[in-house]
């Protein structure tokens, strides 16, 4: 039988790039990124320099442990507590974060991204998806209300 692991089992950083543009693409990858989000220390170590000048930089601080300076453009959010808070799991901590940056930006309608989430959700997960990107989805809406998301 033949076992594949995602990067988090491995233990490894990975990284995936997202270009939204009016124009057409020239380079597949993030040069300087107007929004960075992060989720392990190793993955700090690697990818913090992509963040651009004037980029929102949101990372997972219930695994990040180390001192970030507090900036405006910097978010702390606990993406893996708030997941196991309310999933019972830290798993969905991806789907937290999604939520939280697809609240944060609109770049995406909080429909499609449910049809989304269903359509790929892998058996057994749906639920606690859901559950999950509703959490970052309030998240979001509670730093947009002035609210502090350490609490």
């Amino acid at each position: 039988m033949n076992h594949t692991y995602g990067a988090q089992k491995r233990g490894g950083p990975s990284q995936a790039d997202v270009i939204i543009s009016g124009e057409e693409i020239d380079y597949p990858k993030v040069l300087d990124a107007d929004l960075l989000g992060i989720f392990s220390e190793a993955a700090f170590d690697e990818y913090h320099h992509q963040l651009g000048n004037h980029g929102l930089l949101i990372f997972d601080c219930s695994q990040i442990k180390r001192a970030v300076a507090k900036h405006d453009r910097i978010i702390p959010i606990p993406f893996a507590d708030i997941s196991h808070q309310a999933t019972g799991s830290s798993l969905s901590a991806n789907m937290v974060a999604l939520g939280f940056v697809v609240e944060l930006t609109k770049l995406v309608s909080s429909r499609v991204l449910a049809s989304a989430v269903r359509k790929h959700s892998p058996k057994g997960r749906l639920q606690a998806n859901q559950t999950a990107l509703e959490k970052g989805i309030q998240m979001a809406e509670s730093i947009k209300d002035g609210h502090d998301w350490n609490h």
